[in-house]
């Protein structure tokens, strides 16, 4: 019972305010607008209630009760719009809204059958007609009165003269008294008949434009041996008019009909007219804006003379929100019939018990039928025997929980072979009815189903590969490690005998001294220069090899910091000036490999001048991801041809014997830049200097976990 309450208050939606996006503007706009008129209709019923209250005489007192309901049950229905923006209570709307229609149905058949007795009630013309003619009478009793003083004075001035007439006059006036008494009786009788019959008369037009106003409508009153009109305020406001400032006039009235209705609506008039009966109709109306308003019209012949019709009345309605609301219901299912039948997919609607309605042309070309072939077929007659288990666990869950779902099954081609597809099936319902029909999107999976089965072959495939590779990675590791050794042992293995070598010729020069011809010193120099060449070059190897291949922890780095410590131990000489920028930024990053990198170009460009003095003027620039730092000097400069040798191991610009130099370092610094996804390059004009770039990666924020590279 507890479930039972709970989804009536809530159920599975969602609040209102959901539709409009929670849009503040749109959700103020709906809860200002449905407050104000749930106040303004729950002020119009308290207003009838205290007005029946305080006229207990009023007619059709019931009506105006019902009226009150209606009015009240209106307010509530737009104040429950306001509180499902918030909580879904749609069950209570809807009960509220079920409530509202009753009232309505209730007093609009009360109403009608008591429109032609609140008609039939005397009209203001037929009131002053009568008024004026109480007057009249009423004068003539004036008269008859001056008359009857005036015969007093002559009896007074006759009496003595007349005194033996007095006796016979006396009964004649006696009985005339009594006559002008009746006559006067009379008189205050019908002047209370007739205060009474305009006092209801008054009142039974205030009721029914109460009414009127109440349903929107508007009263209008023809006149037809004289063509004269009359029509209410709300008809003037329903025509797009200022009250009481246009003529009440056909002429008015045929200038704002649209012309295409204009012939219509007259052929019912004059048929009315000419039947002495009702006319119904609608039609547009222009407004001094140029919009187009829908009106609802209604009339009825009430006075015939001679066979032929004298006066009209009728009621006007403006009815442009429900027919804009008809008018886009009847849009929307000519839009759905167009995406229905030139669906790019398979459509189709079922009834509740799960035979084909209606099908789109999509449909039939996926499974070869004519649409008079499907339809009022079962859904299972078409479905793959192994498949109809599955659909009928699918179409008992529709048929409980109402809830779209989604599957592939196999239908069956009209040739019987079988056919995948992805189906998608929905419940169709209305407000009133509820559940009606469902509606199924069928889609073509055949070539997706093999393209799958194909991608799954694939992913084994993959799988095997991946095996393949990881045995291959894991023989790679060893073979690097045993390089690694290699390079160790060949290093120490090499450098022994350089070593010895370099004693060796130390201790000639010591034993010697000046003992050997310049030659030969000559030769023993350079013999130590060869020397000191090898190991250097032995250890450039060694450090190119490692490039890439060493683990390095990623760090915060300090880049001012860096620059400082790397300008620190290269030690340049006094002449030479290393000009670091002091706004470098923060980042994170493998920091020995980017110290080697700028310890390397600076140390090139002091080694490489030309000159005992000079500059090296370091600058960055932030590119989003990227930093792109510049080293520049004012050396001799690199020839163009140059430019891309230089980066190549062993290269050098001077010969050895001229300039000791192992051709590694820039080779390094390119292969420690290109493993973190960088570029280097350089600009250079001989005898102007050169200047190295490269790009390194700018990360900001510090790794999840410790990152090496492999």
């Amino acid at each position: 019972m507890v479930e039972y309450w709970q989804s009536l208050l809530s159920g599975p939606f969602i609040p209102h305010g959901h539709c409009y996006l929670w849009r503040p503007g749109l959700v103020w706009l709906h809860l200002l607008s449905d407050a104000l008129i749930a106040l303004s209709y729950w002020t119009i019923a308290a207003g009838l209630v205290y007005f029946v209250r305080r006229r207990p005489d009023v007619p059709f007192k019931p009506l105006f009760w019902l009226f009150a309901a209606f009015i009240a049950a209106c307010g509530a229905t737009h104040l429950l719009e306001v509180w499902t923006l918030w909580f879904p209570t749609y069950w209570v709307s809807g009960a509220v809204k079920g409530l509202t229609a009753l009232i309505s149905l209730y007093t609009a058949l009360e109403l009608v059958p008591r429109l032609p007795l609140a008609l039939a009630l005397p009209n203001l013309t037929q009131l002053m007609d009568m008024n004026q003619a109480l007057q009249s009478e009423i004068s003539d009793r004036k008269q008859a009165e001056a008359s009857l003083r005036a015969a007093e004075v002559e009896v007074r001035q006759l009496n003595q003269t007349l005194e033996e007439r007095v006796q016979q006059r006396t009964a004649q006036l006696e009985e005339a008294k009594q006559q002008i008494e009746t006559l006067l009786e009379q008189e205050r009788r019908d002047r209370t008949t007739l205060q009474q019959a305009k006092d209801e008369l008054q009142d039974t037009a205030e009721r029914l434009n109460l009414a009127l106003s109440a349903a929107q409508m508007g009263s209008w009153d023809w006149q037809l041996e004289s063509d004269t009109h009359l029509w209410s305020p709300q008809v003037e406001r329903i025509l797009g008019l200022e009250v009481g400032t246009t003529p009440q006039t056909a002429e008015v009235w045929t200038e704002r009909v649209h012309p295409d209705d204009l012939p219509t609506i007259d052929r019912l008039v004059k048929e009315a007219i000419a039947n002495q009966g009702e006319l119904a109709g609608q039609y547009r109306l222009r407004w001094p804006d140029n919009t187009w308003r829908w009106v609802s019209a209604y009339g009825r012949v009430v006075d015939v003379k001679d066979g032929r019709s004298q006066r009209m009345v009728g009621v006007l309605q403006d009815i442009t929100a429900a027919k804009q609301a008809e008018l886009d219901l009847r849009a929307s299912e000519r839009r759905f019939r167009a995406v229905f039948e030139q669906a790019a997919v398979g459509m189709a609607r079922l009834d509740w018990e799960g035979h084909w309605i209606q099908v789109n042309q999509k449909f039939c070309d996926i499974l070869g039928y004519r649409p008079e072939e499907i339809i009022d077929r079962s859904f299972q007659s078409i479905t793959y025997e192994g498949d109809r288990l599955q659909d009928e666990y699918y179409y008992h869950q529709l048929l409980t929980e109402r809830t779209p779902c989604q599957f592939e099954k196999r239908y069956l081609r009209k040739d019987g072979t079988p056919l995948w597809t992805l189906v998608t099936v929905s419940v169709e319902s209305d407000d009133a009815d509820g559940p009606s029909a469902f509606i199924a999107i069928i889609e073509d999976i055949e070539e997706r189903k093999a393209a799958r089965e194909e991608l799954l072959h694939r992913a084994d495939e993959m799988a095997n590969t991946n095996l393949v590779l990881a045995h291959t990675t894991a023989m790679l590791e060893q073979r690097n490690a045993e390089l690694d050794q290699f390079a160790y042992v060949a290093s120490h293995d090499l450098k022994a005998p350089l070593r010895a070598i370099s004693n060796l010729a130390d201790w000639i020069g010591e034993d010697l001294g000046n003992q050997l011809p310049p030659e030969n010193q000559r030769q023993l120099e350079l013999l130590r220069s060869r020397v000191d060449r090898m190991e250097a070059l032995i250890n450039g190897l060694l450090e190119y090899s490692r490039v890439g291949r060493r683990q390095r922890s990623i760090v915060a780095i300090d880049l001012n910091e860096l620059l400082s410590n790397v300008v620190d131990s290269l030690a340049p000489p006094q002449s030479f000036m290393v000009d670091v920028p002091t706004d470098l930024p923060t980042l994170y990053s493998h920091k020995t490999a980017l110290g080697q990198v700028f310890a390397n170009l600076i140390n090139n460009a002091i080694k490489h001048h030309h000159r005992d003095q000079g500059t090296v003027r370091i600058s960055w620039r932030n590119q989003g991801k990227w930093l792109e730092f510049a080293v520049a000097d004012d050396g001799p400069g690199i020839a163009p041809q140059y430019h891309d040798k230089i980066f190549t191991i062993f290269q050098t610009l001077k010969a050895r014997d001229d300039f000791e130099s192992t051709g590694v370092g820039l080779a390094v610094v390119k292969k420690i830049i290109e493993s973190e996804k960088g570029r280097v390059w350089l600009t250079s004009t001989v005898g102007e200097g050169t200047t190295f770039y490269f790009t390194w990666p700018f990360t900001q924020t510090p790794p999840a976990q410790d990152q090496s590279d492999a």
